[in-house]
């Protein structure tokens, strides 16, 4: 194999990572999973705020909306690839920081005396969730 060979191949498959991942990136960003996953931080982060016997049933309808955005990514995905170590890691510190930012808003309103610190926190949440995600995937959409 010649080395110019070597290197046109090489930069081959760089280019197909690259497209790999922008469609990815492009199918989980879509409007479908923006909604499914603020609808999940809506309901989590609001059942502090429902009575004992019930906040625990309120986490069956998150668990059913997080198996059908698996089933939908699973079924629907362009491409499926293993996610990078470093994916995973900014993903975890989003996770970390979006709690600790739901963490003190509930904090602050429960503060003031807001009735329902939880749910205010929680709709917080998920108008910046579905903002971020949305802004983000702007420039994808334009490609």
């Amino acid at each position: 194999m010649h080395p110019d060979d070597a290197q046109a191949a090489l930069d081959d498959i760089k280019k197909r990572q690259e497209q790999s991942r922008a469609g990815e990136l492009r199918h989980s960003s879509s409007l479908f999973n923006a909604v499914v996953l603020a609808l999940v931080v809506l309901l989590s982060y609001a059942s502090f705020d429902v009575p004992a016997p019930w906040n625990g049933a309120v986490i069956l309808p998150v668990v059913a909306l997080l198996a059908l955005l698996a089933f939908v990514y699973l079924r629907r995905a362009p491409v499926l690839r293993k996610p990078k170590a470093n994916e995973i890691l900014i993903g975890a510190a989003a996770g970390i920081a979006l709690a600790a930012v739901l963490r003190g808003l509930a904090s602050a309103a429960g503060a003031v005396g807001l009735p329902t610190p939880h749910l205010l926190a929680a709709v917080a949440g998920a108008v910046g969730c579905l903002v971020v995600v949305l802004r983000a995937a702007g420039p994808l959409r334009r490609r």
